[in-house]
């Protein structure tokens, strides 16, 4: 019944195409999620409902200009109570959910609201204007309000995945420890893509330094300040990444048979090295431990001038193994193509996106039908060849 009112009314019709929280709930319409500010300048998110005035099932003006608010007290932008609209505290029960808090009075010039939809849209102006001004971002319309002010990992709320409708993918996600094991070019990446996902650790392993060359290979861009103190790529990464997120840790070594130890307890691990001996002794450690990771690798050379080569994600889970051949773990010779350790930025880019990639799928982020263990992107061909 609620469905089918809205549907018949243009006024009530318009605010559920327009993207609001709109339901009827015992003769009342109700709309939730609407952004305001409270005393200590946060952004919450209240609800206004009024009685619906109705003839047969068709609505009619508003029976007057009033309605009821479910939150706190409204506060400008700087945490002073707003009183202009706010008549009085008034403790209303429409259900056991939905219990108002305050009543609301803002009384057009002409002295009544023609329909629904002018009624209500004025007092979400009236709510979110503060709301607005703090954060441009925040809406009534089609935002997941409910996470926005959720415990988080992040600095600042992460209004992207609300407006976008993907909270409830992202939280997949969430509880998650992660490993970065090299912080090149395409570990680098690496970091900046998961970096924006809610998960609640991203552990990074190097024990290098930042040198020129990898200015130029990285996300973002490093000044000469930075380069000549010549932070090490963990403490580097990790105080840039800190600014936006918690849960970075840094690791300021390279992994070897007496620190392997330090990948345990991870649900994940990235692997963007291109020590082959390395790899073997971390392989061998997380399928022991049975933990999944994706390996990464570039192989460039250069030919007429040109460059040409390819780029592989190999992916290892408990469950499936078969594509361990795909990893070198034997020492590399000099007339190896990775032993000349082409980088080029958007290459690493690239291969971290794979991996990244790799990594929502096996946890349902993304949909697929089949788990592609083995791709490799084939440069001067511009295709990505998938192996189940």
């Amino acid at each position: 019944m609620s469905t089918q009112l809205i549907d018949l009314n243009d006024d009530l019709r318009r605010l559920k195409d327009e993207g609001y929280n709109i339901s009827i709930v015992s003769g009342n319409l109700v709309i939730k999620g609407i952004p305001y500010v409270n005393k200590d300048k946060k952004i919450l998110f209240g609800t206004i409902y009024c009685p619906l005035t109705l003839s047969g099932e068709k609505t009619v003006p508003p029976q007057d200009h009033t309605v009821r608010f479910m939150g706190e007290h409204p506060c400008d932008q700087f945490g002073t109570k707003i009183n202009s609209f706010v008549n009085s505290a008034q403790q209303h029960t429409l259900t056991a959910d939905i219990i108002g808090s305050y009543y609301f009075s803002s009384k057009p010039q002409n002295g009544s609201y023609p329909d629904f939809y002018t009624k209500m849209t004025r007092y979400i102006e009236l709510l979110s204007a503060p709301a607005k001004s703090i954060d441009q971002s925040v809406s009534a319309q089609n935002f997941e309000y409910e996470s926005y002010n959720d415990s988080s990992v992040f600095k600042y709320p992460d209004t992207f995945t609300a407006r976008a409708g993907l909270c409830n993918m992202s939280e997949r996600l969430k509880d998650q420890k992660l490993a970065i094991v090299g912080l090149g070019g395409t570990g680098s990446f690496v970091l900046d893509f998961v970096s924006k996902t809610p998960v609640k650790q991203i552990s990074l392993f190097d024990g290098d330094h930042m040198l020129n060359h990898n200015a130029f290979r990285i996300p973002g861009t490093m000044t000469l300040d930075e380069l000549e103190k010549k932070p090490s790529k963990v403490t580097y990464f990790k105080e840039k990444y800190e600014k936006f997120r918690d849960g970075i840790i840094d690791h300021d070594v390279f992994i070897d048979d007496s620190n392997v130890d330090l990948l345990d307890g991870h649900d994940f691990v990235f692997i963007a090295i291109d020590n082959s001996e390395a790899k073997r002794v971390i392989i061998e450690h997380l399928m022991a431990t049975k933990v999944p990771f994706v390996d990464l690798g570039i192989g460039i050379s250069v030919v007429n001038n040109s460059l040409r080569g390819s780029i592989r994600k190999t992916l290892i889970t408990p469950e499936n193994c078969g594509y361990l051949n795909k990893i070198s773990t034997e020492k590399a010779t000099g007339e190896d193509i990775y032993s000349q350790n082409i980088q080029i930025s958007e290459l690493n880019a690239l291969n971290a996106i794979m991996g990244v990639i790799a990594w929502k799928k096996l946890n349902g982020f993304y949909l697929t039908e089949d788990t592609f263990y083995n791709s490799t992107f084939i440069i001067d061909e511009e295709e990505i060849k998938n192996e189940t």
